[in-house]
């Protein structure tokens, strides 16, 4: 019986059904506070801000982000169902609205990792634990000092017994996320200590961007000002004919050999 009402349950997804709607301020003071000004949502919540102005903080997949809300009341309502299959399917299901976000979502959205995030969350529940590793990576790839995602990942690797693998991503997140001190927390239960500074990737990483080592620095002049050494008018002295003749031939002759001279005399 409660596998019939599983596979029902999995047909209504394939069909488009959509996860649970928030329809209570009771369901919506558990997501997050950016889910009052959605589409939908924002009529329970009474927001008087207009959505272009949320669309104009989070960009254009803000006009989608209520798809994401709703997915996570439907994650919420999932561990208040007793039925493994029931709250299976409920899980699933959210998996279907965030999916949905996700394609109309650039690698550019602000709230791009922490849906990664969730989604990865919701999989490792289904036992999906090689997707929800690669939605971990791609949140680290898209922001590299987003430090829950490594706590997620390294935790995981913790409760599977891969101690070496737990460490590394730890140390790769303490090295990207400079306010690391959850990160360093769970290093330490392993027994290891971060031989360097929090961040220091990253610092590297942008120091090497924003300025090639060994580039000189420009000289600025001032055309403004005097030549440094040049002789007062009275130390000028007139030339002869002969001198000013062999000055001419000598400049003359400097242009032709250095094709770049453009301010020679």
């Amino acid at each position: 019986m409660r596998k019939a009402l599983f596979f029902a349950f999995t047909l209504l997804l394939g069909g488009g059904a959509m996860a649970d709607q928030v329809k209570s301020l009771s369901e919506l003071a558990l997501l997050p506070a950016y889910c009052s000004g959605t589409q939908t949502i924002r009529s329970i919540s009474g927001d008087p801000k207009p959505i272009e102005e949320y669309v104009a903080i989070y960009g254009q997949p803000y006009t989608h982000l209520h798809h994401y809300c709703w997915a996570l009341n439907a994650e919420n309502n999932a561990w208040r169902i007793r039925d493994s299959y029931l709250r299976k399917s409920k899980l699933t299901q959210a998996l279907g609205d965030i999916q949905y976000l996700l394609a109309r979502a650039g690698p550019d959205f602000i709230l791009l990792p922490e849906i990664l995030n969730s989604q990865a969350r919701i999989l490792f529940t289904l036992r999906r634990d090689a997707e929800a590793i690669n939605a971990l990576n791609k949140a680290i790839s898209i922001k590299p000092d987003y430090s829950q995602a490594y706590e997620r990942l390294s935790d995981y690797y913790v409760d599977n017994g891969n101690k070496s693998q737990a460490i590394a991503i730890l140390e790769r997140g303490i090295g990207n996320t400079e306010n690391a001190s959850r990160l360093i927390k769970r290093l330490e239960k392993l027994g290891k200590t971060y031989p360097g500074v929090p961040g220091e990737l990253r610092i590297k990483k942008d120091s090497a961007v924003e300025k090639p080592i060994g580039e000189p620095t420009p000289e600025i002049i001032d055309p403004t000002a005097p030549p440094q050494n040049s002789p007062t008018p009275t130390e000028i002295q007139p030339k002869t004919d002969a001198e000013q003749g062999t000055a001419t031939q000598s400049t003359d002759e400097s242009r032709k050999a250095n094709p770049y001279c453009r301010f020679c005399p």
